[in-house]
């Protein structure tokens, strides 16, 4: 059942479970009944609500260690924005999707295996669709935060140790074409039992630790957290377009901490920062922006507002900003099980 007001807002207790679990996404429940005031069951039982409403969600994205990102504007004919929309929100590498005022209809997130890769989904795939009229891209340079290191800061640092988890070195685990069901089941549902993921891929608990052990330590396989903006009080999100004449490294070390900052990547192009924040009000957007032109180095070049986000890592969002589907994200021009 969806949450009849686009004014719901989670109980606070709700959020120090989402931010636990995006932390440790697959924490048992009784490993966050020992850093919370809550036992088990309460604990999965709330969870349980949170997903049902489409307020929270944990999924796993399989886009390995090699890859580029991509942020394109789309521009459409005036009778195709919704159809084109449709087309890009079942489009598995575009990884974020949101349709914005001004001039240009959507802003979109994608991922490519590489340069040739991205080059041929703009110029080819995306050119190719009857109801666009321009496209504008740009290349991610450098992720200084994004949706994975997004957190509401509702657990205090006796928590977030509890939780932690220990970065281990990198091993050289590729993905596999007998990965495709358990890849596709963890993107539907990153908390999914072992029992369960071994009874969709037809084989044992066993087999689906190790192999997830792997698939994890490799960091081919991320899992994350993530929440509804109007859950956590934040229903508008304005993405800005910034020029840097100084270091990116500066600016982005600085803002990142930023509690508003959702993304913030350097790009290439004139405009080389992207810089997205979610907020209460519109009106906070001025504030947001008078903090970044106090920084000597930067002037905003543009802004536009999400009118409606409608995609986020493979889960697709309904208008009032709740979870109603999911589209796995895949790389496009990978030669593997994530293409």
């Amino acid at each position: 059942m969806k949450p009849e007001s686009d004014a719901y807002v989670i109980a606070e207790s709700d959020l120090e479970i989402i931010n636990a679990l995006q932390l440790n996404p697959r924490a048992s429940w009784t490993q966050l009944s020992s850093v919370l005031d809550m036992d088990s069951t309460t604990i999965a039982r709330r969870w349980r609500r949170l997903v049902s409403n489409g307020h929270s969600w944990v999924n796993a994205v399989a886009i390995g260690r090699t890859h580029i990102f991509g942020y394109l504007l789309i521009r459409t004919t005036q009778d195709a924005v919704a159809d084109v929309g449709e087309r890009l929100s079942e489009l598995a590498c575009a990884y974020l999707l949101a349709r914005t005022e001004g001039e240009y209809e959507y802003f979109v997130g994608v991922v490519a295996a590489d340069q040739k890769s991205l080059d041929a989904l703009v110029c080819e795939h995306l050119a190719a669709d009857p109801g666009i009229l321009s496209i504008r891209s740009r290349v991610g340079v450098k992720v200084y935060r994004d949706g994975f290191s997004w957190e509401p800061g509702a657990l205090g640092q006796a928590g977030r140790a509890q939780l932690a988890t220990a970065a281990a070195p990198a091993d050289p685990t590729v993905f596999r074409e007998s990965d495709g069901a358990l890849l596709e089941a963890l993107g539907r549902d990153g908390r999914a039992s072992y029992a369960r993921l071994a009874a969709i891929c037809g084989t044992n608990e066993t087999a689906i630790r190790r192999r997830l052990a792997q698939l994890t330590a490799s960091r081919q396989l991320i899992f994350r957290c993530d929440v509804s903006q109007q859950a956590v009080g934040s229903p508008f999100e304005v993405i800005f377009d910034v020029a840097v004449d100084g270091s990116t490294d500066e600016l982005g070390n600085l803002v990142s901490s930023w509690p508003e900052i959702r993304l913030l990547v350097a790009t290439t192009g004139t405009a080389n920062m992207l810089i997205s924040v979610w907020l209460s009000s519109l009106a906070q957007s001025l504030v947001v922006e008078d903090r970044l032109r106090r920084i000597g180095s930067v002037r905003i070049l543009d802004r536009r507002v999400s009118l409606y986000p409608m995609k986020r890592f493979g889960q697709l969002l309904g208008p009032s900003g709740v979870a109603e589907g999911h589209v796995p994200v895949a790389i496009w021009g990978a030669g593997d099980v994530i293409r």
